[in-house]
């Protein structure tokens, strides 16, 4: 059987079954997109809960339209099961699991391991494989590969096709989701990326071709890697700025007038989310292996996660000239979200002051309108509390630590008796308004 012409012909007819591996900021979406566009879709997930609520129509990515997930699922284009097994159903897999760090900040692969574990198992001749997560560059070809052959007993180029094709999930972009944001594709042989680009035009409207999996890996690490130093950088410079009474918010906003050669950054108390804390140290990895030093981005990469220890200091600092220690105070912290307007708080700087906070001895409370409850590093558990005049006002501190739209500066700054501001929510400093 010529399995390219198969599944080209599968794709013509719109008789496609995509299986995604991993329902989660990226795999979700990207399930809905495909089943929106008339393709049959397989969800794989350990988590029982999370096959359950989609299966039952039941939305909990923020970004997934509530409707659009109902229809698809009502009309039987989507399903999600946690049996692996039913992988054998499917023409095209695609790979959303997380890639996370150990605790000595190396590459955790043990999800992709397992994913590509089973697929081995389960997968049917003829299928074509991308991953989408975040990892090193050589991940694919070095990594994927021999765990695929080796549980499968077949063989790439002749019974399967292996591709890299970077998410590029931006939670809580308006203006750019996963069809209209374009892809990435890298594929190991020019057969697989035709068979790459021919699947995923289903459910993304421009598909960038590069010659192997390796670019394509290396395009998510300096997408992120580019964010990462200009945030760094600018960090750095705040903190400077801050010593020599100099309003950094002032100054990017002037350079920001320049019409070209400048593109402005903001600083805060250091990076969130899946991507940017955790790409420069797979890098890293692999650059070891390579006998080569990444000096900038290393540097980069500490820099930031300095920042939340630096803005504990700015807290205790504000704190001390009200003549209060940090042990024994009232502190509010105003957003865990990673960033603004969403319900995101992986690896978000905010848990790791708050944790610090706590450590010393501070009451700690925070509101977040999209984060109802959270669960920090050290385990540390707390609820959102409500934002009103009396939780203003019986906080010995108020710390902004992400800019949500809907947060008041006048109101929060009239009912508070000390704000550490650490997003340029308030835009002037006082005597009770400490600025990053």
């Amino acid at each position: 059987m010529n399995h390219k012409v198969d599944i080209l012909k599968k794709i013509e007819q719109k008789k496609l079954v995509v299986g995604i591996i991993g329902l989660g900021y990226v795999g979700l979406p990207l399930a809905v997109g495909f089943a929106e566009a008339g393709v049959h879709v397989l969800g794989f997930d350990k988590n029982e809960q999370k096959v359950n609520k989609i299966n039952s129509g039941e939305n909990y990515i923020k970004d997934v339209r509530d409707v659009a997930l109902r229809e698809v699922v009502e009309s039987v284009t989507f399903h999600a099961t946690t049996d692996f097994s039913e992988m054998n159903k499917c023409d095209a897999l695609l790979i959303c699991v997380p890639t996370p760090l150990d605790r000595f900040k190396k590459p955790d692969m043990s999800y992709i391991q397992s994913a590509c574990k089973e697929i081995g198992r389960h997968m049917k001749p003829g299928t074509f494989i991308s991953l989408e997560s975040t990892t090193y560059p050589t991940t694919t070809e070095d990594f994927m590969l021999p765990i695929i052959e080796k549980e499968s007993g077949l063989k790439h180029g002749d019974d399967f096709w292996l591709a890299y094709s970077p998410e590029r999930v931006d939670p809580g972009n308006k203006n750019f989701v996963t069809k209209n944001t374009p892809k990435v594709l890298g594929a190991l042989t020019e057969d697989g990326l035709e068979v790459g680009q021919a699947v995923y035009k289903f459910a993304i409207d421009n598909i960038h071709p590069v010659s192997s999996p390796r670019v394509a890996e290396m395009v998510k690490i300096l997408e992120n890697t580019y964010r990462l130093i200009n945030i760094s950088l600018i960090n750095e410079l705040a903190l400077l700025s801050g010593k020599m009474d100099i309003n950094i918010w002032e100054v990017i906003d002037a350079a920001a007038t320049k019409p070209f050669g400048f593109q402005a950054f903001y600083p805060g108390p250091g990076v969130g989310g899946h991507c940017i804390p955790l790409d420069p140290f797979y890098l890293e990895h692999i650059a070891k292996k390579f006998q080569f030093d990444l000096s900038m981005i290393h540097t980069a990469g500490h820099i930031n996660m300095r920042m939340p220890h630096y803005m504990y200091i700015k807290i205790a600092t504000a704190l001390n000239r009200q003549k209060k220690a940090v042990n024994g105070s009232k502190v509010l912290f105003l957003g865990v979200a990673y960033k603004p307007n969403i319900d995101d708080e992986r690896e978000s700087p905010a848990l790791e002051i708050i944790d610090t906070v706590i450590q010393k001895g501070g009451e700690v409370s925070y509101h977040d309108p999209f984060v109802t409850a959270i669960k920090t590093e050290e385990k540390n558990e707390l609820k959102s509390v409500a934002l009103t005049e009396k939780t203003l006002e019986e906080a010995d501190c108020v710390v902004i630590t992400t800019n949500h739209s809907v947060f008041d500066a006048e109101y929060i700054q009239a009912h508070s008796k000390l704000v550490v501001d650490m997003r340029n929510v308030i835009k002037e400093a006082s005597e009770k308004v400490y600025k990053l």
